[in-house]
């Protein structure tokens, strides 16, 4: 039966090498992979009419032959639109179609044909424009075309009609071998369909909702595996050892050279970190709170108190611009010297790295910044402590477990860059332990969120003009590099020519994440020394880059972003004395709605509840195919509800059963769990 579903994509029907090797691009190369491939969208073929039954507006399947099909050229140049006449019997119908090449040549006369659109009535015919549509060979009422019909993701020179059914051809043959591997206590407990029954209806629903309850199947056994490999991974790290944490001279001097005074929430959580240290196991920890909340305080006293006990401390950070704010601060809140608190980066000179690499390993080098990097094989500390690792959801379950298997595992501690509703962060972190910082530093004001649109633009520039010259700073946000095609997103280098050319007195510079390390490192201190008064760039900008004196941000295109998205952008101002303002450039005034949302409040957490609550569940809406490679169905900002009773349950069988009672394929499944990323 296994090897039956390990067999290659060359058995099935029409699978030679050529097409074999444009299946491989997509990640297929055996049956198993194909069964688990599931559809990203799927189009309703359901409702069959003869074409004198049509109703204007109601999507429709009429079967009919082609009375005549010509191409002409519109007006204006460029454009072609084929028009088609169709007839069934009982009536006729045209069909319309833009600038596809050669489509007369294949809808010829008395070819019969499939479609399926939205008819309009237009001076007493029916015409659908853009229908889909398909040729019918042999008996049209079992084409693959009629039904809930699948749409898969597909690549260049892959016929979608052919992988189709190509795909619903090896599900009706090979999905019986499929073997339940969940515990059949749970398969009865959540009246889970048998999975076989559960592949086919995710390929091939007989109705929304049988694709509701085999989603909600394949959705299940994916999130258990998941919340089973981290609830063993909790269990194991518990077993460990690690250096002890301790107040001593270093956190005492750290107290003292803090420019502000920690919060209570800071206190308990630096009091937590350090008293579970001090007992010698291995901490996990995810450190959650809002944009601002002072995480960066936190870990820098961690990392005091880890460096007091005989230890070092590695802070990792997603790109190097971070990886350096990061040294600065923990250099503005430590008396540690600049050898003592390094940074490792890519474009260390070679000298300085030898000197950095050799301070790791004699232990001189208490601290170091850096980025993923500082994992890599030839870095060796000579007693590493600690290791905070910043936008934690950069790093997947198998990368954090790795991370602790060792004699002395260091501290582990996450820094999540989003708020997440605490359901959400159980579900997600379910091997870590976690510590929430509620509110931020006091003598910062609110961040004042306006909505504006495009005619605004003049005002907006008088109004940068007036900020700048008053010491403000701005940044400009771009959902674009550059523009592309039609699409007529804003584009950060054309916006930043723009304010160049508007506001000649002003300095303006600009960052994206196409330009070298380099480039972006000097954009930014450029906007940090205040040698540059705007900076322009795209999301590059999201997460962590501390500036205080910038007061002003606009989001340009703020409908292209996630509502957790656009809070993590208005994070980046407001962290001085003055006030902030973020100022939404939107052009969809059909999108004002949830942007009140967003503007209403500054809470992330409420933000963040707010967004998954938006993004929905969906009606037959597909599967996350393209979002984590760990999962082919589940999305778990819709099915977070789902996660979480998958956790209830992983732990508890774990706590009763233990993993030995697992099938050996899904043991097998955990064992080699790929390092993803969960985000």
């Amino acid at each position: 039966m296994e090897n039956k579903l390990s067999s290659p994509l060359s058995v099935l029907k029409g699978a030679g090498p050529r097409r074999c090797a444009l299946l491989e691009k997509l990640g297929l190369r055996t049956v198993q992979d194909l069964l688990w491939f599931f559809p990203r969208r799927y189009e309703d073929h359901r409702d069959i009419r003869k074409i004198s039954e049509l109703v204007p507006g109601a999507s429709s399947v009429v079967f009919a032959s082609v009375m005549s099909c010509e191409a002409r050229s519109l007006a204006g140049g460029g454009r072609r639109m084929i028009r088609c006449r169709l007839s069934d019997g009982s009536g006729e119908l045209e069909a319309l179609w833009f600038n596809r090449k050669g489509l007369e040549h294949i809808l010829k006369e008395a070819v019969p044909v499939l479609l399926c659109g939205i008819p309009t009535l237009r001076s007493g015919t029916f015409e659908m424009t853009e229908p889909d549509f398909e040729i019918v060979k042999g008996d049209w009422r079992e084409s693959s075309f009629l039904g809930i019909i699948p749409v898969y993701p597909s690549t260049e020179g892959l016929p979608k009609r052919w992988f189709r059914e190509t795909a619903l051809a090896a599900v009706r043959e090979y999905s019986p071998l499929l073997e339940d591997i969940l515990p059949p206590s749970l398969i009865e407990k959540n009246r889970l369909l048998p999975l076989s029954e559960a592949v086919r209806q995710m390929h091939a629903p007989d109705a929304p909702e049988s694709w509701k309850e085999a989603r909600r199947r394949v959705v299940y056994e994916e999130l258990f595996t998941l919340q089973l490999s981290l609830a063993a991974a909790r269990e194991k790290n518990s077993r460990g050892s690690a250096p002890p944490t301790q107040k001593g001279a270093l956190f005492a001097a750290m107290l003292e050279r803090l420019p502000f005074t920690l919060t209570e929430s800071q206190k308990k959580v630096i009091d937590e970190l350090i008293s579970e240290g001090a007992k010698g196991q291995p901490l996990a920890r995810l450190i959650q709170g809002d944009v601002g909340c002072g995480k960066t305080a936190v870990a820098a006293a961690l990392a005091a108190a880890v460096c007091d006990g005989g230890a070092q401390c590695a802070i990792l950070a997603p790109t190097e611009v971070l990886a350096e704010q990061l040294r600065e601060q923990m250099k503005k809140y430590l008396p540690l010297t600049e050898a003592e608190c390094a940074l490792l980066k890519a474009s260390l000179p070679a000298r300085e790295r030898r000197s950095v690499l050799k301070g790791l390993e004699d232990g001189s080098v208490k601290i170091v910044a850096g980025t993923q990097a500082l994992l890599s094989e030839g870095i060796s500390f000579r007693r590493l402590g600690a290791l905070i690792i910043d936008e934690q959801q950069r790093f997947g379950v198998r990368q954090r477990a790795r991370l602790l298997q060792k004699e002395e595992s260091p501290h582990l501690i996450m820094m999540s860059a989003t708020p997440i509703p605490r359901t959400m962060a159980l579900t997600l972190y379910g091997d870590l332990d976690i510590s929430l910082i509620e509110g931020c530093p006091s003598g910062r004001p609110p961040v004042e969120t306006r909505i504006i649109g495009g005619e605004q633009l003049e005002k907006l520039l008088r109004f940068i003009a007036e900020e700048t010259l008053s010491g403000g700073r701005v940044y400009w946000i771009c959902p674009r590099v550059e523009e592309d095609g039609p699409s007529c997103l804003p584009a950060a280098v054309k916006r930043f020519q723009w304010l160049r050319k508007k506001l000649p007195p002003v300095r303006t510079a600009l960052i994206h994440g196409q330009m070298e390390s380099g480039e972006k490192e000097a954009a930014i201190s450029a906007f940090r020394d205040g040698k540059a008064s705007i900076l322009v760039g795209t999301t590059v900008l999201e997460v962590g880059v501390d500036v205080p004196e910038a007061t002003v941000i606009v989001i340009e295109a703020p409908e292209r972003y996630g509502l957790s998205q656009l809070h993590q952008l208005r994070g980046r101002i407001g962290r001085g004395k003055r006030r902030g303002v973020c100022l939404l450039l939107s052009r969809q005034p059909e999108d004002a709605e949830r942007l009140k949302i967003f503007a209403a409040t500054n809470d992330g957490f409420e933000i963040a509840r707010s967004d998954l609550e938006l993004r929905g569940a969906g009606e037959l809406a597909g599967t996350a195919q393209h979002g984590s490679a760990r999962f082919k169905a589940a999305d778990l900002r819709r099915d977070w509800r789902l996660a979480e009773l998958a956790a209830k349950e992983a732990r508890e069988f774990l706590a009763a059963e233990g993993l030995a009672a697992l099938h050996p394929s899904l043991r097998e499944k955990i064992d080699k769990e790929e390092q993803t990323t969960i985000s």
